[in-house]
């Protein structure tokens, strides 16, 4: 396998009243026997990003989370303007919804029964989900906000039953910028979504190096 190296973004968990940047394992899990390296990236939320660390990267994974700092439009942006594929999950969809319509997480809309349950969502003909999985999926939920809705440069993908956004992706066949508002990490059903994103990286890979995992708590 070749070298690719992946960025996973990490998010803010509470753990025992003190507040931790985490990588989920299950991520590392999906991704760890098909990259030789796989990158984690935190910043100081309200400064501006460090480029030479996203420059070593092959693709990015924002997980979910809680809250969406404004480095985070920063990692997206640079992203999509040097063509590293991308996959939103949860709050890295709503991230993305939010930032073609240039609004912030207030601009999300609480929705109800979407929160620790399953439920099907219906992809759309020409969405990269109805290309892996068909028409209808099973997605597992664990969010009480979603996107009201997107703009161009990006479509809406697939929704629930009630409406509710659950997958968006970037229009052109040049960008790999994905986003679902469901958790594939925890799913049994998703290696061939990760599977994708990882072709799709390793389509773009220039021979980035490594960045440490060690110093991170996994969660």
């Amino acid at each position: 396998m070749d070298n690719v190296t992946i960025g996973i973004v990490t998010t803010e968990q509470i753990i025992n009243d003190k507040k931790y940047e985490c990588v989920s394992k299950n991520n590392i899990k999906y991704l760890n026997n098909k990259c030789n390296y796989i990158g984690i990236m935190l910043y100081d939320k309200y400064n501006y990003i460090d480029t030479s660390i996203l420059e070593k990267l092959d693709g990015i994974i924002f997980q979910g989370g809680i809250d969406i700092y404004p480095y985070y439009n920063q990692i997206l942006e640079y992203a999509i303007n040097h063509n590293i594929p991308v996959l939103g999950i949860c709050m890295g969809m709503q991230l993305m919804g939010l930032y073609s319509v240039n609004g912030k997480d207030e601009d999300l809309v609480k929705i109800n029964n979407h929160y620790n349950t399953n439920h099907l969502i219906k992809n759309k003909e020409n969405s990269l989900l109805y290309k892996i999985y068909g028409e209808v999926m099973e997605v597992n939920s664990r969010h009480n906000y979603a996107l009201d809705s997107v703009k161009l440069p990006f479509v809406i993908g697939s929704v629930s039953d009630d409406n509710v956004i659950e997958e968006i992706e970037y229009i052109d066949d040049k960008h790999f910028v994905v986003g679902v508002q469901f958790h594939p990490e925890d799913m049994d059903n998703t290696t061939k979504l990760y599977n994708y994103f990882i072709k799709e990286c390793l389509n773009r890979k220039n021979n980035r190096t490594w960045l440490n995992l060690s110093s991170f708590l996994y969660y």
